[in-house]
């Protein structure tokens, strides 16, 4: 064994040791502390991969379980307007029951259960109307839509009916067909445009003056004879059916100052501005038919005025009017006739909506199978925006929507794991169509009231819509309260069975097992101490040579 000072091995050595008997013991503090195992994933790298899953399992299960929760008190929301709604009805029956001894009734007696009866069938409505879980409203049809097909979904965007328009229902589940006409439907735009030179004699040049070209330099030619824009300034009217506005144009007005102009007002007059290649083009920003006229100071013979063509006639050549379209829609009413109705495009809006403005089959009202403004089709905008484009919607494809509920309630962790949820239009103007009496004027309860069925003497007629008014609601509640038993309640107590279950899991992997861990700080302390007496022990080596130097 040999002494020496520079390096004292004994004491590295005990000094390594203590330092890793600190670093466990520092573990060993630390999970006794926090009551976690995993407090990194040098832990237990395979273990903290299974809990961290559990926990977003578990996360996951537990928000389940909220939506669960949430959509029983939706169902039971919605259930107890139902049964208020069948407590109306069965108030109803008993009027009818009433007005049906006809033996014993007069005209007063009649008119007070018509009365009644009309304030009925006003509740059901308002109940129906007004019931809501938060902001979404429950019972008035507007949780069912219509689920699109994929060759639809290229064409529309939405595909949808109000039930308070259909008396004669609709057959559940019913398939929506777009009937297009033979060449298809191609919607367009009022349009006003022409061809724009600076040079006397040349139309329609390369690329076209530029846009910062003065109007008043400008020559234009609706006859195939080129004329001189008009001396100005001068004023050009644009008119939509929305409003019109007078454009002044001076001396200084340019091409892209008129753009400008009208781009500027174009919500006011619902048109747009286009200047490209000579092209000048004013249109509609709605489909359709829209009215768009323009106008000038300076019409005249012998004068044109800017996008005005130069006769004395009402015709503008530069103008080219948008048409409207019609498709077809067929689809089985709750009786199963299938029933074909016509759309009109509505350019009021944006021109992509059409709607069918009559009612049918009969030409005047009452309608037995559906009112005005029934069905709704909207077509998706394929132009792009690009001024003077068109939509074309072809006729040799089938276009297809289908009923479904829009209410859905996740009950699960994972993707597709929900429940669909189908509430009923429960308002007086949807409820009693089973009972097949359309043709006879009272096809839902609703009819009741405007047919004034009581006092009419219809109080037959009447038992019959009411009695299929309450199987209707009854069907209802008895759908809801299986999807609530089922499907929800069934699904919510598995949830949290495999919660629980998944918690404990998480618990054996991650928590501190305390028993365990107090043997090891036992151990790992007394290892400590022993490191550190002996690193004192070590640390005493080199006075052995300070005595050898003493001698």
């Amino acid at each position: 064994m040999s002494l020496g000072v520079n390096f004292n091995i004994a004491a590295v050595r005990t000094h390594q040791n203590l330092v890793s008997a600190d670093r466990v013991l520092s573990r060993v503090f630390d999970r006794l502390s926090t009551g976690v195992r995993l407090r990194s994933a040098a832990d237990d790298p395979s273990s903290l991969v299974l809990a961290n899953t559990l926990r977003y399992q578990i996360r996951g299960l537990t928000q389940a379980t909220q939506n669960a929760e949430e959509g029983v008190n939706m169902l039971q929301t919605a259930d107890a307007s139902l049964d208020e709604v069948a407590n109306l009805l069965n108030r109803m029956r008993q009027l009818a029951v009433s007005a049906g001894n006809e033996a014993v009734q007069d005209p007063s007696s009649l008119q007070a259960l018509q009365d009644e009866l009309d304030q009925a069938v006003t509740s059901v409505t308002r109940i129906a109307t007004n019931t809501r879980y938060g902001s979404i409203p429950l019972l008035n049809g507007a949780v069912s839509g219509n689920q699109l097909s994929t060759t639809a979904q290229d064409r529309f965007t939405a595909v949808d009916f109000d039930g308070a328009y259909l008396p004669g229902g609709i057959q559940a589940k019913s398939a929506l067909n777009i009937v297009m006409p033979p060449l298809g439907v191609n919607l367009d735009r009022d349009t006003v445009g022409v061809d724009l030179s600076a040079v006397a004699g040349v139309m329609s040049p390369a690329g076209g003056p530029d846009s910062g070209t003065l109007i008043a330099d400008l020559f234009q030619d609706p006859l195939g004879s080129n004329e001189q824009l008009s001396t100005v300034p001068s004023t050009v009217t644009i008119a939509t059916a929305k409003g019109s506005k007078d454009f002044t144009i001076t001396a200084s007005t340019t091409i892209a100052d008129f753009v400008s102009q009208i781009n500027a007002n174009s919500s006011l007059l619902g048109v747009q501005a286009d200047y490209s290649a000579g092209h000048l083009r004013v249109e509609s920003t709605a489909y359709g038919a829209g009215g768009l006229t323009i106008s000038g100071t300076q019409m005249g013979a012998t004068q044109a005025g800017l996008l005005d063509s130069d006769v004395t006639t009402a015709t503008n050549d530069f103008a080219t009017p948008g048409t409207n379209k019609q498709i077809q829609l067929n689809y089985k009413d709750a009786s199963g006739i299938s029933r074909l109705i016509t759309l009109d495009q509505d350019p009021a809006g944006d021109g992509l909506t059409f709607t069918n403005l009559n009612g049918g089959p009969e030409t005047m009202p009452p309608f037995t199978a559906y009112a005005p403004k029934a069905f709704s089709v909207k077509v998706k905008d394929t132009s792009g925006g690009i001024p003077g484009s068109t939509v074309a919607v072809p006729f040799d494809t089938t276009y297809s929507a289908s009923r479904v509920s829009t209410i859905r309630i996740q009950v699960g962790a994972e993707s597709g794991q929900s429940v669909d949820v189908d509430l009923p239009d429960s308002r007086a103007s949807a409820l009693g169509w089973s009972a097949g009496l359309v043709a006879q004027g009272f096809g839902t309860l609703q009819s009741l009231s405007n047919g004034a069925a009581l006092k009419t003497g219809n109080a037959q007629a009447a038992l019959k819509v009411i009695d299929a008014a309450v199987d209707e609601i009854a069907t209802a509640r008895g759908r809801l309260g299986a999807i609530q038993s089922n499907a929800i309640e069934s699904t919510l107590n598995a949830l949290r069975v495999t919660a629980e279950n998944l918690t404990a899991s998480e618990s054996r992997l991650r928590d501190t097992d305390f028993a365990l861990e107090s043997a090891n700080f036992a151990k790992q302390n007394m290892l400590y101490q022993a490191a550190t007496s002996m690193l004192a022990q070590a640390n005493q080596v080199p006075q052995t040579v300070l005595r050898l130097l003493d001698k």
